[in-house]
């Protein structure tokens, strides 16, 4: 071929050059951008157990908790992600913008603590999702939801209570004969 047959064939079938707007998908499976939803995370700690890069921290202090990713140092493994028991953690479908700095590498979630709804402690409650995977429906789970709203000393002096009045019967309030 010359080179005239050669510009001849190109200008028939078009380049091949992606234009801006026509992008080549992302395969299925793709591992993006790690994302965090700080109202379903419980700062448990499973996914700084077991993140082999070291590339999530938690911070807690007296009065509310951080979440802290670093993805320069995430391999993407996907660890975290099967590890979170309240699915707090999911990859998006999107690659992670192009970092010019290491502190733009870095995203931290304040994670705020709720206080027990009787003696006014702070507590992180379950979110309702994984409360209603955890009691498999969404009814049990509503019933539940008062429960993880105190403190874990305020949860066994309820159940304590419920188990005494199923034992000796409510208690009676009228004048003693």
């Amino acid at each position: 071929m010359n080179i005239i047959e050669i510009l001849l064939h190109n200008f028939a079938n078009h380049d091949r050059t992606r234009k801006p707007d026509n992008r080549v998908p992302f395969p299925t499976d793709f591992r993006g951008k790690l994302e965090h939803n700080a109202t379903d995370c419980t700062l448990c700690g499973t996914c700084v157990y077991v993140c082999s890069p070291v590339a999530i921290e938690i911070e807690k202090d007296e009065e509310n908790g951080f979440w802290e990713y670093d993805g320069g140092r995430c391999t993407f493994c996907g660890r975290c992600v099967n590890s979170c028991p309240t699915g707090a953690l999911s990859f998006s479908k999107q690659s992670a913008p192009i970092a010019n700095t290491r502190a733009q590498e870095m995203t931290h979630h304040y994670v705020a603590y709720q206080h027990c709804s009787r003696c006014g402690a702070l507590i992180l409650p379950l979110p309702f999702n994984a409360l209603s995977k955890l009691y498999h429906s969404d009814e049990a789970a509503q019933k539940a939801s008062e429960y993880h709203q105190l403190c874990e000393r305020c949860r066994n002096r309820v159940h304590s209570e419920t188990i005494k009045t199923s034992i000796t019967g409510p208690k009676a309030t009228g004048p003693k004969a």
